[in-house]
C-alpha cells in the first residue's frame, strides 16, 4: 500500500468511526446529565481509561498505568479524597478508534466515570471527542504530543506533556551549538505533516537534509545502508513502529554507524526498558518530565519512594508521567469541592497553576484559556556503556 492509499484510508476509517461517535451520541442525547450515575458527593469517584494494553503501544501504555496505579493507590490508603476512593477502569482498545469509542460510552453511560484519563495515541483520542464532548467530560492526560490534540480548542481537553512540537523545537535550538548540521530521516510513512513540520525547522536551523528514508515494506538493511551513504550527523527516527526502529538502529550500529540517533519521548522511551539500551549507544530521546533514575527533585523523590513501597523497583519516564498526571487529576477533584460534578471539575482543573500548586521539580499551569499544562523538555542519552545518562 502507497502512502497515498493508506492516506485515503485512513481518511475512509476516520470518517467511519465519527460516523459511529455521532450515532452513539444521538442515541444518548437523551438520557444526559452533568453528573455520573452515582449522586454527587457519594460512592467511588469512577475514572476511564481506554488505552492501548496489548498492541504495539502496549509498552507504552502500561509504564504510564503502572505510574498511575501506584499513585492511585497510595491515595486510596489515606484514604482518597473526602472518603471516597478512586477506581480507575481501564479497558484494551488495541490502538483501535472504534474500540475505544465503545469502551467510552461504556464508562459514561455505564459506569458513571466522572473523568476520562490516560488514553494512548492521537487517533483513539480525537475518536471519541464528539461523546466527550456531548457529555462535556474531562479528557485529561491523553498519551500523545500531536498536533491532532493540541491544536483543538477544546473545554474538555487538558493534556500533561509538552507536545511533540514543543520536544523537536528544544532538540532544533540545541543542535546548531554541538555542530550538527547534516541530518536525515527515517519513518514509517505515518506522518507527512509532521515531516513537512521538520523539514521548516531544518531550513531555520541552516542545516541541511541529506537523506530521507521510509522503512515501511523495506529491507532495513538496505535503509541503513542508504543512511549511511548519506553521512548524516543525526538521524531522526520518527517512525511509530517499535520492531522497525529496534530493526534499524541495531543494523545501523552492526555497520558502525558513529553519529547520533534522535527519537522523542514515545517513540524510543518505552524502549528503555528492554535491551535495546545495550546496542542504543549514541541515541538522544527528548524527554517531558523529569529524570526518574535520580531523586533530584521533590517530585521524582515521591515518585520513587511510592514505587518502591509498592514493591516496584523499575522506574521509567513514562511511569513518572503517568504518576504526575494521576496526582494532578486528584487535585483537581479536591478543589472540585464535595459535591464534585464534571463541570466543577473542569472547572476547577482550570484553576491548577504553579503559583497555588507546587509540584516541586514539574510546573504544571492551567487557566480557562490553556489546558495544555506544560512545557518542559529534556533530553537523556545512551552512553557506549548502554547506560542511561541525563
Amino acid at each position: 500500500m502507497s502512502v497515498m492509499q493508506r492516506s485515503i484510508h485512513s481518511r475512509i476509517l476516520n470518517t467511519g468511526i465519527l460516523l459511529l461517535a455521532l450515532a452513539i451520541v444521538g442515541r444518548s442525547a437523551a438520557g444526559h446529565s452533568d453528573n455520573p450515575s452515582h449522586p454527587p458527593g457519594q460512592g467511588d469517584i469512577v475514572i476511564g481509561q481506554s488505552a492501548d494494553l496489548s498492541g504495539q503501544f502496549a509498552p507504552i501504555s502500561q509504564q504510564f498505568l503502572t505510574g498511575a496505579n501506584v499513585y492511585f493507590a497510595q491515595l486510596n490508603a489515606q484514604g482518597g479524597i473526602r472518603g471516597r476512593k478512586l477506581r480507575l477502569l481501564s479497558a484494551d482498545d488495541k490502538g483501535d478508534p472504534e474500540l475505544a469509542v465503545r469502551n467510552t460510552v461504556q464508562f459514561l453511560q455505564n459506569a458513571g466515570a466522572v473523568a476520562l484519563f490516560g488514553y494512548t495515541g492521537a487517533q483513539t483520542s480525537m475518536a471519541v471527542q464528539p461523546i466527550v464532548n456531548q457529555r462535556k467530560v474531562l479528557f485529561f492526560a491523553p498519551i500523545t504530543g500531536n498536533r491532532a490534540v493540541y491544536s483543538t480548542a477544546n473545554r474538555h481537553i487538558f493534556t500533561i506533556r509538552a507536545s511533540y512540537v514543543n520536544e523537536y523545537e528544544y532538540l532544533f535550538s540545541r543542535l546548531p551549538r554541538i555542530g550538527l548540521k547534516r541530518l536525515a530521516i527515517f519513518d514509517d510513512g505515518t506522518g507527512p505533516q509532521q515531516i513537512a513540520f521538520i523539514k521548516t525547522l531544518i531550513v531555520n536551523a541552516k542545516a541541511q537534509l541529506v537523506a530521507s528514508e521510509s522503512g515501511i515494506g523495506q529491507d532495513i538493511d538496505k535503509i541503513a545502508d542508504k543512511l549511511l551513504q548519506a553521512r548524516p550527523d543525526v538521524i531522526l527516527i520518527m517512525s511509530v513502529t517499535q520492531k522497525l526502529n529496534v530493526a534499524l538502529i541495531k543494523s545501523l550500529h552492526a555497520k558502525a554507524y558513529l553519529g547520533y540517533l534522535y527519537c522523542n519521548s514515545l517513540i524510543c522511551s518505552p524502549l528503555l526498558t528492554n535491551n535495546l539500551e545495550d546496542t542504543a549507544n549514541g541515541l538522544i530521546i527528548s524527554q517531558i518530565v523529569p529524570f526518574p533514575w535520580r531523586a533530584a527533585t521533590p517530585i521524582v523523590h515521591e515518585y520513587q519512594h511510592a514505587m518502591l513501597k509498592a514493591g516496584i523497583k523499575k522506574f521509567s519516564y513514562l511511569g513518572l508521567e503517568g504518576f504526575i498526571a494521576a496526582k494532578v487529576l486528584a487535585e483537581g477533584m479536591r478543589r472540585a469541592g464535595p459535591n464534585m460534578t464534571r463541570e466543577k471539575l473542569i472547572a476547577a482543573m482550570e484553576g491548577i497553576n504553579q503559583t497555588n500548586y507546587k509540584l516541586a521539580g514539574f510546573r504544571i499551569n492551567y487557566s480557562a484559556t490553556n489546558h495544555h499544562g506544560s512545557t518542559y523538555v529534556d533530553t537523556t542519552t545512551i552512553d557506549k556503556h548502554g547506560t542511561i545518562v541525563h
